[in-house]
């Protein structure tokens, strides 16, 4: 394919830059080509919007933002998602929740603030919709059916945006109460799960976050590392940040005194006993082993779900319970037949098998009444 009418156009663009014309007419087509879908690829992703609906405190923390920060901030994610996979490991639930309910919002105030960090910070990971539409499910509403136009989606995805409710998903079975959907397979009918590469858990391997440059040469991974049986969760410095308390609040609903108060408690983060433990912790890391501090981010962390159960997915639960516990559907009648002598009584046949409670408590009302369950 040749693209010598792209290529005049961009020798134009290019009329003040001699340097710049000269590789522009002397690189291949296929080099062009491949830069130009690159570009179009990082303007695509999500995180290239997420800047506009960043509130003034959000745009002030990107433009202030210096290495030590970005450092910070990757730190603090690697910490949540080392924690987090540590505690599902060892069995400790609630751990899990604690730290993995600190990785979402974490990665969405990355993703804003990066659009105003004058090119410091950047954010690169899988989207999660594929796996966040096992709860909110794939249904439309039926207006614009009859016109060939498919609806909307009943629940629509939310992606880093989404934050959790209260509701049950018993009340509500496109309900959002917590983060697990990540630890299920992407759904099926999600439009980038086929083309996606990943069938399993939430490859949270994939995420890289650091210096663009370093992104770019893939050396802003997240040092994902198993910190073993916890005894109880254990926040990270970052967390104390001031951001996080007006991060997610529009720009609308903040008062003057909200953003001076917001100003003043940014300017002391600094000097606080966070940011000095944080830095008292890294200087440390480094005296211990300087290679392998500087080696972090470096290598992609292997699979992390490699050797954990993932979690059924809600859709697929009906299928699962078809193969285990057969057809449940009543048996064919018998043609009739000629009378015959009475047979001996016959044993009644097994029942049906019954559900486990802890099964039968993931299901509807209407599934677990089908399978015996209470």
């Amino acid at each position: 394919m040749e693209l010598k009418s792209f290529r005049e156009l961009l020798l134009k663009k290019a009329a003040d830059n001699p340097t710049l014309q000269t590789l522009i007419d002397v690189m291949k087509d296929d080099l062009i080509a491949s830069k130009v879908i690159e570009s179009l690829e990082k303007m695509a992703k999500p995180q290239a919007s997420m800047g506009r609906s960043a509130n003034a405190a959000v745009t002030a923390f990107g433009n202030q933002m210096k290495n030590k920060d970005v450092e910070m901030m990757r730190d603090a994610l690697s910490h949540h998602v080392s924690h987090y996979q540590s505690a599902l490991k060892n069995g400790q639930r609630d751990i899990a929740d604690k730290h993995l309910n600190q990785i979402i919002p974490l990665m969405h105030l990355a993703g804003k603030a990066s659009a105003h960090s004058n090119g410091q910070l950047g954010l690169d990971y899988i989207p999660l919709e594929p796996w966040e539409t096992n709860y909110t499910t794939p249904e439309r509403i039926k207006e614009g059916a009859e016109r060939g136009v498919a609806g909307k989606l009943k629940e629509g995805t939310k992606g880093l945006r989404r934050r959790l409710n209260s509701t049950s998903r018993e009340k509500n079975p496109r309900s959002v109460p917590d983060y697990h959907y990540l630890e299920m397979k992407p759904h099926e009918e999600h439009g980038d799960t086929k083309r996606s590469p990943h069938k399993g858990g939430y490859p949270f391997e994939e995420i890289q976050i650091g210096n663009p440059a370093k992104i770019d040469s893939k050396e802003a991974y997240l040092h994902i590392q198993d910190v073993g049986k916890q005894d109880a969760y254990v926040p990270h410095p970052f967390d104390e940040h001031p951001i996080h308390e007006i991060a997610d609040t529009p720009q609308s609903s903040l008062k003057p005194e909200d953003m001076e108060s917001i100003a003043a408690k940014m300017q002391d983060w600094h000097n606080s006993e966070h940011n000095a433990k944080w830095m008292e912790g890294v200087k440390g890391l480094h005296a211990k082993n300087p290679e392998a501090f500087k080696a972090r981010g470096k290598t992609k962390p292997g699979h992390f779900h490699e050797g954990l159960k993932l979690q059924r997915q809600p859709h697929a639960l009906p299928e699962e319970l078809e193969a285990k516990f057969g057809q449940q559907s009543a048996p064919t009648p018998a043609a009739e037949a000629p009378a015959q002598p009475a047979a001996p009584a016959q044993a009644a046949p097994p029942a049906a098998p019954k559900l486990s409670p802890d099964l039968a408590a993931h299901l509807p009302e209407a599934l677990r009444a089908k399978f015996g369950g209470k």
